[in-house]
């Protein structure tokens, strides 16, 4: 038995992706209207999913959470602002304000060009990010990150498999599993995909699973950014 199997403890290394329920009202009752509806349309959220609460509204946090609870939605803690006392009472943790609603996006593509690109001629925006590169496909179980970098991938990705960047992802083959790009919160980096039918897509916390993504989309070359509104968009390459 090794030393590090002795240990009381041992730290792994694996990265949680989590999203940021952002509250936008006071109103109670909008707010559960608003979560009934949410949870219709992401079923992940009655399956636990870890949230962080933000909020620029100052509500009752502890009727809040005890909502998001009876949901299933798992609470992880609360952004750091006008919530962070009621937090702290709670014994919920501080987590760093979001970072990314005040970074400048580059112009969409609608903007700049009239035509969408051939799936040849894909660049990734310049994120300055050196690059990952992977050769063999991704197995079912498997979870592969680029920290700091951009990822490319040029097998497939099967159902069960997670693709986690800092940067853009491209995958030049398949992807039937999960691909989150900006995991450290960058809004400007993409998604390239040769053939899509993935499980979940996310960028920068914003994330979308395989019930709500088009019909149009599935077994197609796509690109995924995130828009001015901050939603996920998808456009076809070919």
């Amino acid at each position: 038995m090794s030393m590090e199997e002795t240990k009381a403890l041992r730290l792994m290394g694996r990265v949680l992706t989590l999203s940021r329920l952002r509250v936008q009202s006071t109103n109670d009752q909008d707010i559960v209207e608003e979560l009934t509806r949410l949870t219709l349309e992401n079923p992940m959220l009655k399956q636990g999913l870890p949230v962080i609460i933000e909020s620029q509204e100052l509500i009752d946090l502890a009727w809040f959470v005890k909502v998001l609870k009876k949901t299933g939605v798992q609470v992880i803690g609360v952004a750091d602002g006008i919530l962070t006392e009621q937090a702290l009472l709670l014994d919920l943790p501080i987590m760093p304000p979001d970072h990314t609603k005040t970074t400048p996006r580059p112009p969409t593509q609608s903007q700049t060009a009239s035509t969408i690109p051939t799936q040849h001629a894909v660049v990734a925006p310049n994120t300055g990010m050196p690059t990952k590169m992977l050769t063999d496909p991704v197995r079912s179980g498997q979870q592969v990150y680029a920290e700091n970098s951009d990822l490319i991938v040029l097998g497939p990705v099967s159902a069960g498999a997670e693709l986690i960047a800092d940067g853009c992802i491209h995958i030049y083959g398949t992807l039937r599993g999960r691909a989150i790009a900006g995991a450290k919160g960058n809004p400007n980096v993409r998604i390239f995909c040769r053939r899509f039918e993935g499980d979940l897509i996310a960028i920068a916390g914003v994330y979308m699973v395989a019930d709500q993504i088009p019909s149009q989309y599935q077994g197609k070359s796509v690109q995924i950014r995130l828009s001015d509104d901050n939603n996920l968009a998808i456009e076809l390459l070919d």
